[in-house]
């Protein structure tokens, strides 16, 4: 499968002789596609049923229905089972929430953001953000959970130390930048050991929101990488694991040292200034607008430039879907988690009938107590 993985950049010239290069994302994505799809069949061919996505839609913006439609599309294009539950007001949706969590029947689960926006909570910062804490890291495609975002900036790679037989799931849409630089030329060297795949890499991401840019800025430091995470109000350095305040530099300063530029600026009116970039560089556009001018930026000599992540979004959503569903709902690990159960019972109860055979009820531990005593404070007084 790495092999086709290579056949996946298809890739498209624009600009003048010696200008850039532009990539096809959906290229990138199909062989992650067809993976999902062969492990879809495999369980069908055992009876088994396709994993189950469940997407819980509370607002009215046109992008996230249209997100919800485009999801349910490409997951039953590739097998999977998809269920959109609209709900009308709001308020219903931690409810919602919580019956899919504990339907043993909902594999995945999906929320479309925003519903509350920045509504202050009794239980947080925001609503939204609550909403993404109460999704069980057993049924959380988006990898946006407490659980999961801690270990990411922890570098934690596996939910079940030490055996690691358990994958943690990382957030689809920095996962699929990350998975679009690796196909990118000269972003990442696989020839280096785990967490130095982008050993002496300068990287920018001008966002840092936690869908997007700060755990993208956490995985590409984890994979090696020096990466200025640049807000509206301050920028930060992501280096060895640790956050450092950057002073003294710019946004200009930190593109300029770039060899990838990651830019996810939600609005229409924001673009980046062509002339930072460097010859060479990879630009990769997170963003629903694009923040950057295609035709000047494709005119610099040796870009890669990558205007739309969506479809590896996706990609890595239903890939995300199946990584749960082997983790945890799969036949065959329900039924050992009920045998380990069991065998925990079972060996609680043994250990309580030996305690038992040994000692009996507590009076009998309390009289077999009290008679010792007796006896040697008699024996004590006899030697006197």
């Amino acid at each position: 499968k790495k092999a086709t993985m290579a056949t996946a950049k298809a890739t498209s010239l624009s600009g003048t002789v010696g200008g850039g290069t532009k990539i096809d994302a959906g290229a990138i994505a199909a062989p992650f596609r067809a993976e999902v799809r062969e492990k879809v069949e495999a369980l069908k061919a055992k009876g088994i049923d396709a994993p189950l996505l469940v997407g819980l839609l509370a607002n009215t913006d046109p992008a996230a229905r249209k997100y919800a439609e485009w999801t349910g599309k490409a997951c039953r294009a590739d097998g999977l089972r998809y269920e959109l539950r609209s709900i009308d007001d709001p308020i219903d949706v931690e409810s919602a929430l919580m019956a899919a969590n504990d339907d043993p029947n909902v594999h995945g689960i999906i929320v479309y953001y925003p519903i509350f926006g920045q509504v202050e909570s009794f239980s947080g910062a925001s609503q939204d953000d609550y909403l993404r804490d109460t999704v069980s890291f057993k049924c959380d495609v988006e990898g946006l959970c407490h659980t999961y975002r801690t270990n990411l900036y922890r570098n934690v790679r596996f939910l079940d130390y030490p055996t690691n037989t358990k994958k943690c799931v990382l957030p689809c849409t920095a996962l699929s930048c990350v998975k679009i630089l690796e196909q990118c030329p000269n972003c990442y060297d696989k020839s280096k050991p785990v967490g130095k795949h982008m050993e002496g890499q300068v990287v920018t991401v001008i966002n840092r929101s936690e869908i997007v840019g700060r755990p993208l800025a956490a995985m590409l430091a984890n994979d090696g990488a020096d990466v200025y995470s640049i807000d509206i109000n301050s920028i930060y350095l992501f280096r060895g694991g640790r956050l450092h305040k950057c002073e003294g530099e710019t946004p200009e300063s930190c593109v300029r040292k770039s060899s990838v530029v990651v830019t996810g600026v939600p609005t229409k009116a924001y673009r980046l200034p062509t002339d930072w970039i460097q010859p060479n560089t990879t630009v990769v556009n997170v963003a629903s607008f694009k923040n950057v001018d295609e035709e000047s930026l494709l005119q610099i000599p040796g870009v890669t430039y990558v205007p739309m992540v969506g479809k590896v979004t996706v990609a890595m959503l239903e890939r995300n879907l199946v990584r749960l569903y082997e983790n945890f709902h799969h036949p065959d690990i329900r039924l050992k988690t009920i045998r380990d159960e069991e065998e925990a019972k079972g060996g609680k109860a043994k250990a309580k009938a030996v305690a038992g055979s040994w000692f009996g009820s507590a009076l009998q531990v309390y009289t077999a107590v009290a008679v010792t005593a007796l006896v040697g404070i008699a024996l004590s007084n006899k030697k006197r």
